[in-house]
């Protein structure tokens, strides 16, 4: 992946992303959404043959680094939950 900083202020991070997939991403925003913190965080696709994708995110006070951070974390933990609760069945 490959990911530039386009905005980077108190309270607001716009990111582009390249070669990442989409619903990664969106799992992301979900759980920024959850947030109270954070008030805007949303995700783009500029084009689908390029896998370019540009995130904006807007918290009330807290670093918008720090709530990526955080989010993601939590993604990483859902995906394992979700990993851990398909491997019985899929061993079938």
């Amino acid at each position: 992946m490959h990911a530039e900083v386009l905005i980077a202020k108190d309270n607001e991070l716009e990111l582009k992303l390249q070669d990442e997939d989409i619903s990664v991403m969106y799992i992301i925003q979900h759980e920024l959404l959850k947030e109270r913190s954070v008030e805007f965080a949303g995700m783009i696709l500029k084009h689908p043959l390029t896998r370019e994708y540009f995130v904006r995110v807007v918290t009330k006070k807290k670093d918008p680094f720090e709530s990526i951070q955080e989010a993601s974390t939590k993604a990483s933990e859902v995906m394992k939950e979700i990993s851990s609760m398909l491997k019985p069945t899929l061993k079938k």
